[in-house]
């Protein structure tokens, strides 16, 4: 049965080892979401599409095949954002934004793919710490999927918060006065970080960062299990 060519506007989110010189490589695309393709011969001493199998790497490809299945052919790339591995800390606030957008785009989702590229962009270029791109990266994630969490204020009397706060299922931030008998507390260090009120220690932005995460899972259904996590702990 004949093949066709996709042609879509990608970044890769994975790329492991397949046979002596091929690449399994996951790709999200702005238009189509998460898709798989093998780089065949990308291993190999001066292979041409090395860099199409690269994470982060964006791009318009060109993929051959049908079903599923699909071969890149061949890709013009648009941005490698390889400054971000010669920092140990964006480098793990790139993978955590790898898998948010994996796993938020098992659908085309382009205002989560927009996001992507313009955290990773900061990541790159910009003089912002990785952990308050992470911060800001998830609290948009929130936002576009229309879960946004505001840290400043309480959801449910709208009071400014200016202690401890908790979050709950049902109404999101709320205050001492409205948590009622339930509800996750947030200190007022990590909530005024979360809030962009204050600043504060590199191990505590890690567990607000983490904090944060959770709330995406729970309002989303997005687990995020990554080295931005797991390393810095």
């Amino acid at each position: 049965m004949q093949t066709a060519d996709v042609k879509v506007k990608a970044v890769v989110t994975r790329a492991v080892p397949y046979n002596e010189s091929d690449m399994i490589v996951t790709l999200v695309g702005v238009d189509r979401g998460v898709l798989t393709a093998t780089a065949k011969g990308c291993l190999k001493p001066r292979a041409k599409l090395r860099y199409a199998a690269e994470p982060m790497n964006f791009g318009d490809y060109v993929l051959s095949g049908r079903n599923g299945r699909y071969v890149i052919t061949e890709c013009s790339q648009i941005e490698s954002f390889s400054k971000i591995t010669t920092d140990i800390e964006k480098y793990y606030a790139a993978s955590l934004v790898l898998e948010t957008l994996q796993k938020g785009s098992r659908e085309a989702n382009p205002d989560l793919f927009i996001l992507a590229l313009k955290t990773l962009d900061t990541l790159a270029y910009g003089e912002e710490e990785a952990d308050d791109t992470v911060r800001d990266f998830l609290l948009g994630f929130l936002d576009i999927s229309g879960n946004g969490l505001d840290f400043a204020h309480c959801n449910v009397c709208k009071c400014d918060i200016d202690s401890n706060a908790y979050f709950k299922d049902a109404d999101g931030i709320v205050c001492e006065h409205c948590r009622g008998l339930d509800g996750i507390l947030i200190d007022n260090v990590t909530r005024a970080y979360l809030a962009k009120q204050s600043n504060t220690t590199h191990p505590l932005k890690i567990k607000s960062n983490i904090l944060l995460a959770d709330f995406v899972y729970m309002t989303t259904g997005v687990r995020i299990s990554t080295h931005y996590f797991t390393e810095q702990l």
